[in-house]
């Protein structure tokens, strides 16, 4: 039985959460992971706000909103079809060593360290600078940080930066493991109907990824909204990056599809010859036989499977004329760019009401 490749489950901190009770079985559940990060990053933060009377303002706060209440829960939504797929579409492609290496990668502890620093240590500075000003009365008591400003800026967003640091570490993972794949001679057949010699089951991973690209965009179209609510930003200043990191993120999620190009442009191409060589073989004879008539006497034309052949002949002929130069489909990628556009929305409506929003959504769709 080949290997599983787990990018989800599995990996140091997954371990220590099992033997600390906080997961149970496998795949565990997402409830208590969800509970456990509102637990530390959020109710703190609800009762140093409570006590100074800003309750009201900490959960309507745009940062607080797309982070904590909203981004951590999709995060961990997003791991069940993540997991799910990527175990479909190995069942039909997979290669043990290949899986070994990444599993390896997935599990460095070197890795964790470095993610652990980076969410808790080195941007602390950053956050300070470029975070805490778009928060709101809250945050604030007079001139200096509030406790919930402090918890926000030393807990919360620390927390919400390694959940979100370690699903890149994850695709980079997966990066990984499609390169290696890649670098193996895979035996593709340029007839395969899924247009992609077979790998086509690789492409199915991707719409799994639409509520993680949700969750990783929705906090930056809240981020947005707060620099326009609260910061005086115009929304045309901000064109630029409401554009720019969807389009990253996307590309993140799937740009290791095109480690493929190489094997799938050589099965096209010795499709196109094998196949056009069978096609002049038979319709050579095709026409000798039915056109030319030199191998006989008139045959009942009518009824005969010959003329089906030639059909099929050429279905296949287009199937390999028609290869992709990657394993995706439109419509594989369609929820993800759909899921980036939805997470921008928080962005959009801080200048252009909802309703004028979806009119223009309903129009671009017709």
């Amino acid at each position: 039985m080949a290997p599983d490749l787990d990018l989800t489950h599995g990996d140091p901190l997954d371990r220590l959460e099992h033997r600390l009770g906080f997961k149970r079985g496998y795949p565990p559940g997402v409830g208590r992971p969800i509970a456990l990060l509102l637990t530390v990053a959020v109710l703190p933060l609800a009762v140093f706000a409570g006590i100074e009377g800003q309750l009201g303002a900490l959960v309507r706060d745009p940062l607080v909103l797309g982070r904590l209440l909203l981004g951590l829960p999709l995060l961990q939504l997003a791991r069940p079809p993540v997991a799910g797929s990527i175990a479909r579409a190995l069942k039909q492609c997979v290669f043990e060593a290949t899986v070994a290496r990444a599993t390896r990668m997935r599990d460095s502890l070197l890795a964790l360290a470095l993610i652990t620093v980076l969410a808790f240590g080195a941007s602390l500075a950053g956050r300070q600078v470029a975070v805490l000003p778009f928060a709101g009365s809250w945050a604030r008591t007079g001139e200096r940080i509030s406790l919930a400003g402090w918890w926000f800026v030393l807990v919360s967003l620390a927390v919400f930066d390694m959940v979100r640091l370690r699903w890149l570490w994850r695709i980079l993972v997966w990066w990984r493991f499609l390169f290696g794949l890649s670098r193996v001679p895979l035996r593709l057949m340029p007839a395969h109907p899924d247009r992609a010699g077979g790998l086509g089951a690789l492409g199915t991973v991707a719409p799994s990824l639409a509520m993680l690209v949700f969750g990783l965009t929705v906090n930056y179209g809240f981020d947005f909204r707060a620099r326009i609510l609260v910061g005086g930003a115009k929304l045309s200043s901000l064109v630029i990056p409401m554009a720019g990191i969807p389009i990253l993120i996307l590309v993140w999620m799937l740009a290791p599809m095109a480690f493929f190009m190489p094997q799938l442009f050589r099965a096209r191409n010795r499709g196109r010859m094998d196949y056009g060589q069978l096609a002049a073989r038979y319709t050579r004879r095709f026409d000798a036989r039915w056109i030319d008539q030199r191998e006989g006497p008139d045959a009942e034309l009518l009824g005969t499977s010959d003329v089906q052949s030639l059909s099929d002949l050429a279905n296949s002929y287009a199937v390999v004329d028609g290869m992709r130069p990657i394993p995706l489909t439109i419509g594989a990628v369609r929820p993800l760019v759909l899921a980036a556009a939805v997470g921008l929305l928080p962005a959009l409506e801080a200048e252009i009401p909802l309703k004028e929003l979806l009119l223009t959504v309903l129009r671009a769709m017709r």
